[in-house]
């Protein structure tokens, strides 16, 4: 079987094109194309797409099914450039909220130290504990997406680590619950979170193509999201606390995380579905 790199500098040399009139229309640089060429790395299926096109060349001639394979899990998830900015805004946008948070509980302490106990200031340690899992996470993530290198296994990284914060930050209420309470706040709180990031290793990173690791994934986000809302609604209708500006940001940037987790399990399940139809075809 003839590899990519091969059939590509085939397809190029029978068109009578040079590694740079090819790449300049398909907005890549000569040596991306002759990084393609050599086998270090696969275009992703837009770019591929049009390769095609220029080429005069279907996109089965120029890819083996393991090939199309690889083109999935080893690009970004978000191949489409208006998105993906606008992924890496909320990303820069998570990363620097998360950091004032962190600065700002910091700041805060030693005015607080004396009117807390030791469960309090045990709560404190394991909120900022999980806020910096999800610091170095998202900074991973920026990092990766400037790059356009946020491939399913580094997504599925972002998405576990996440989970797992919320999972150690939510844990904090099992500190203050009594014996009967506790199942109840396991179940609820904890568990989804557990379940979530167990499902995201298992979807992103292992490609487990059950859908079951998907729809828990869905589930879990959504149920973050709903557990915010009827949250903050309890506090403010009962409660009688007014949401701040910075408690709206950060709600607001939570379920933007949930959105988005939901929108890359989604566009990932597509692409491989694509994938999935060319081979059948084949």
């Amino acid at each position: 079987m003839v590899e990519f790199g091969e059939q590509l500098k085939r397809a190029r040399e029978a068109k009578g094109m040079t590694q740079q009139s090819l790449a300049e229309q398909l907005y890549v640089t000569r040596q991306t194309v002759s990084r393609w060429e050599n086998g270090n790395r696969y275009p992703d299926l837009l770019t591929t797409k049009k390769m095609s096109q220029v080429l005069e060349i279907s996109m089965d001639d120029l890819l083996s099914e393991k090939e199309l394979n690889k083109v999935v899990e080893r690009n970004s998830v978000i191949e489409n450039p208006f998105i993906n900015n606008i992924m890496i805004a909320l990303y820069a946008f998570i990363v620097l909220s998360l950091a004032v948070t962190v600065l700002d509980i910091i700041i805060r302490f030693p005015f607080q130290s004396d009117a807390i106990d030791f469960s309090d200031i045990q709560v404190i340690v394991i909120n900022i504990v999980g806020l910096m899992m999800q610091i170095v996470t998202f900074t991973c993530g920026l990092i990766s997406a400037v790059k356009g290198t946020l491939s399913p296994k580094r997504m599925g990284m972002v998405a576990v680590a996440f989970f797992a914060s919320i999972c150690l930050t939510d844990s904090n209420a099992l500190f203050r619950s009594t014996s009967w309470q506790l199942f109840s706040v396991s179940f609820m709180i904890i568990l989804p979170n557990i379940l979530g990031a167990i499902s995201s290793y298992q979807f992103f990173v292992k490609a487990n193509e059950q859908n079951v690791f998907r729809i828990i994934i869905y589930m879990a986000s959504s149920w973050g999201i709903l557990r915010l809302v009827i949250t903050n609604y309890y506090m403010i209708r009962y409660a009688g606390q007014f949401v701040s500006m910075n408690n709206a940001l950060s709600i607001l940037l939570k379920i933007s995380i949930y959105i988005l987790l939901i929108y890359q399990a989604y566009t990932l399940k597509n692409k491989r579905n694509r994938v999935f139809s060319t081979e059948e075809k084949s």
